[in-house]
Formats: C-alpha cells, sequence, structure tokens
C-alpha cells in the first residue's frame, strides 16, 4: 500500500501526532537539519508549549505542520498526522505542497497566529476584507455573512469600535490592535487548532499580558487545540499543559509544566529556568544566563548538541555519544546521556558506525 492510500490511526483523544519529523534546508553551503527527528503529542482542547532559544527549531516545527516551508528546505522524513473534524486522518507529509486537500487544512483546521503581523497581514487591503475572503473560501459564505462574521470575530477579541475597524488598514492600528486582528483572522474558520508562533514577542509586557489572556479565554471558549511557540517558560507555566524544549533541531526534554518547572531533568531547559528573571531579586545581582550559544547549523558539535555549554558535561562521553531519547516516566522524555546506559549506546554506536563504514565500502566495490 502507498503512503497516499495508507490509513492512520490515532488515540481519540489525539487531535495532532508528530513523529520523527525532519525537515533540512538544502544550501550550496551544505544541509541545514532545521528539524531533526521532532516527536510530540497535542490532544484535543489543550495547550502545548514549545520553548527554545533562537535557532532551537520551533519556528520551523511549526510551518512543517502546515506544510509551508519555503525552498530550500523540505520535510525529508517523518509524519505529521492531523485529525479534521470529520474524524478523518491524513498525513500532512503525503499531502501535495500546494494541492486542494493542504488548503483545506490550512485556515479551515488549522490556523496559525505569527509574531509580526505588519509581515502577514495585507498593508493595502482593509482587515475587514482580509477577514471576509478568509470566511468565504473555507465556510463558503456570502459577502453580506462574511462582513458579518468579520465583525463578530474583531468583537470577540475585544476589538475597539469593531464595526469602524473593519474598515481600516493595519497601518491605522497600534500593535495591540493589529495582533487582535491576526487573531481574529486565524480564529474566524473555528480551526481545531491554533499555532501561535512567538505572539507576543514584539508587543510590551501589558499588552502582552492581556494578548496572552485573551488566548485563553478564546481557547476555553471554542475548545480549540493550542500549540503555542517562544523562548519565555515564564508564558508556557500561565498557558501550557505540556511542554516541548527544543535546541538544535531536536527534543531535549518532553513533560508535563508541573514537572518541567519543579523537576527539569535536562541541563538546558535547568539553564532556561534559571534565566527566568525573579521577583525580588537584588538590584546588584546579575541575571543568570546560559553560557554561549546556540551553534551555526554548520557547526554542529560532535555528540550531544549542548555540550559545549553545559554544567553536566562529560568529558569522553558527552562530547563523543549522541544521546537517545530516554523514556524516564509515562509522559516523561529526556534526551540527555545522563540519564542513559552509557556503555551500551557507546556499543550501539560503534556498530551503527561500523555498519555504515561497511556499506560504504560495498557501494564502492560495487561501482
Amino acid at each position: 500500500m502507498s503512503d497516499a492510500n495508507k490509513i492512520y490511526v490515532m488515540p481519540e483523544e489525539n487531535l495532532v501526532e508528530v513523529k520523527g519529523l525532519k525537515t533540512h534546508f538544502f544550501t550550496d553551503e551544505g544541509v541545514v537539519k532545521a528539524v531533526d527527528g521532532v516527536d510530540f503529542v497535542v490532544p484535543r482542547g489543550k495547550t502545548l508549549g514549545i520553548v527554545g532559544e533562537s535557532g532551537s527549531g520551533k519556528s520551523i516545527t511549526a510551518r512543517s505542520i502546515v506544510k509551508l516551508i519555503d525552498r530550500p528546505g523540505r520535510i525529508v522524513d517523518g509524519e505529521v498526522l492531523v485529525r479534521r473534524r470529520d474524524n478523518s486522518i491524513d498525513n500532512v507529509v503525503d499531502l501535495p505542497q500546494n494541492g486542494e486537500s493542504i488548503r483545506r487544512l490550512r485556515g479551515r483546521e488549522i490556523s496559525m497566529i505569527f509574531q509580526e503581523p505588519m509581515a502577514s497581514l495585507s498593508p493595502v487591503h482593509k482587515i475587514g476584507r482580509q477577514i471576509t475572503e478568509m470566511v468565504q473560501l473555507h465556510m463558503g459564505l456570502d459577502k453580506d455573512a462574511a462582513r458579518a462574521r468579520a465583525i463578530e470575530m474583531l468583537k470577540r477579541v475585544d476589538m475597539p469600535k469593531a464595526t469602524q475597524t473593519v474598515d481600516s488598514y493595519t497601518f491605522e492600528l497600534s500593535g495591540g490592535m493589529r495582533q487582535r486582528a491576526m487573531i481574529a483572522m486565524a480564529l474566524s474558520c473555528d480551526p481545531n487548532l491554533v499555532i501561535a508562533d512567538e505572539p507576543t514577542t514584539a508587543l510590551d509586557v501589558t499588552t502582552q499580558a492581556t494578548i496572552i489572556d485573551l488566548l485563553m479565554d478564546l481557547q476555553e471558549q471554542m475548545g480549540m487545540s493550542v500549540i503555542f511557540i517562544t523562548h519565555d517558560l515564564g508564558v508556557i507555566a500561565e498557558i501550557a499543559e505540556s511542554v516541548v524544549v527544543m535546541y538544535l533541531g531536536n527534543v531535549v526534554e518532553r513533560a508535563d509544566v508541573d514537572s518541567i518547572f519543579h523537576d527539569a531533568k535536562h541541563p538546558y531547559t535547568q539553564a532556561l529556568l534559571r534565566s527566568i528573571p525573579k521577583l525580588g531579586l537584588e538590584k546588584t545581582r546579575r541575571l543568570s544566563a546560559i553560557e554561549g550559544m546556540v551553534p551555526h547549523p554548520f557547526r554542529r558539535p560532535r555528540g550531544c548538541p549542548f555540550h559545549d555549554r553545559c554544567r553536566s558535561f562529560m568529558k569522553g562521553v558527552c562530547d563523543e555519544l549522541v544521546p537517545p531519547i530516554e523514556t524516564i516516566a509515562p509522559g516523561r522524555q529526556v534526551r540527555c546521556l545522563l540519564y542513559s546506559d552509557v556503555d551500551k549506546v557507546r556499543a550501539e554506536q560503534a556498530e551503527s558506525a561500523r555498519a555504515a563504514s561497511a556499506a560504504v565500502e560495498h557501494s564502492e566495490v560495487s561501482t
């Protein structure tokens, strides 16, 4: 049976399952492994937080879910299983890049809220027209009904003077109002899943808190699932039930939000938590920062990608062996050699290297 005709199954409570996802970019300088084997689950009506520094692969993971990957990037392996509203299950990876099936998925089933509204909303079309076009495309409403829907959604996101704002251009709105307009557009077709990619980063702290409260209220009202992507673990603590921590294209830890904040296992997660500013911190005391930077994709460290920044670095282990993902408790996974049988990992990776070398030698002999 071809992949296109394969029947997929997943538990009824799950809306999305990502398995072994790899999205690579093929450039003249080499291959950038932006996402390199990511697994997670999004249950119905729940919020999954994805956190990590810039360059960790968070946004590319999000775009891969709806197959919005620009050249020279492409999904090279894995599955992205999505349950549609008719309860059928599609593997997004199998769908044609610009086919009718993936277009129906985007907006109607899954929508995105981006970091910068000015880069995503049209500057030459009124806000109302941008929402009505989406509603007409996905919900089949006529022009008058679509306009009424646009005004309804603007009111729902607490847009000031919604009946007038519907005829405003993007540049006429403040940053917070533009973000509200984008949220209204994203939710206008009642999607099952909303992917919010750093939606509050460009806003001031007060507006950021207001937008987060708004998203939480709307999720409760509409029963949708949310993937919330951010570099800020403090935000995740407010909104998410489960957390995926990413570093250099890999998931390094996955757990429920309480476990992450009270018993983080991976040294990278621990470092992210230490870097959160705390109330009552002495003015003369410096904030904790993670040493070093996320490596350039073409200069990935050998062994564990985080080893050159890690306080728990083990010489001859972390700089030589690639840590496997380990399940340490139900629903808890960590990719760190502190939780692995190092001798077993060393033996397995040595055997894999020998097998790969033998395959290359056989290929050379054959040619």
